[in-house]
């Protein structure tokens, strides 16, 4: 399994997380906010097994591997920030953190297989790990990092680019309704 750059890791963390968000709003109903809802669990163990498979075999397990020291440095950023007479006690406080981290980081697998196992049966994530575990699907993991990469610059500069026309478009639109923007 390939990882990630860490440059890589950490924007394209940033861009899920606001493409979720904007996602999240449009699917979302005005009137009925839903609150999130714990991964689902009640599932063979063999298929939650095989859902952790595909996420650590695509290389998405690399998520939340990446993100566990951004939370470390965050913490040690803010409360040093803040209490930076405190500078040892953080550290060593963090240095407990970190060893949990492992665990912390196994639970988020585990979520995400209950998520993953909720939307494909056991016998189609066996069919993608298949995939994923051949040659071919090998180098399409390989290959997904470095055209992420190349696809982030892409896809935020083709976003503005979409932005900008489209509230061109709505305000001719809202001229031709007699109310200009």
């Amino acid at each position: 399994m390939i990882g990630f750059p860490r440059a890589f890791s950490l924007r394209a963390l940033a861009l899920a997380g606001a493409l979720a968000i904007a996602g999240a709003a449009f699917a979302q109903q005005a009137n009925a906010p839903r609150a999130p809802q714990p991964p689902p669990t009640n599932f063979a163990p063999s298929h939650l097994a095989i859902a952790a498979e595909v996420l650590k075999t695509s290389g998405l397990m690399r998520t939340f591997e990446a993100s566990t020291p951004n939370v470390v440095q965050l913490i040690r950023t803010n409360v040093t920030r803040t209490r930076p007479e405190l500078v040892r006690q953080i550290e060593e406080s963090l240095k407990v953190v970190q060893d949990r981290m492992g665990d912390m980081t196994a639970e988020g697998l585990k979520g995400a297989a209950g998520y993953l196992a909720s939307r494909m049966t056991e016998a189609e994530l066996k069919e993608v790990n298949t995939f994923l575990t051949s040659p071919i699907g090998k180098k399409y993991v390989e290959t997904l990092p470095n055209f992420m990469e190349d696809m982030l610059p892409y896809l935020e500069q083709w976003t503005q680019v979409v932005g900008q026309e489209a509230m061109v478009l709505f305000r001719s639109e809202m001229a031709k309704r007699g109310a200009p923007l």
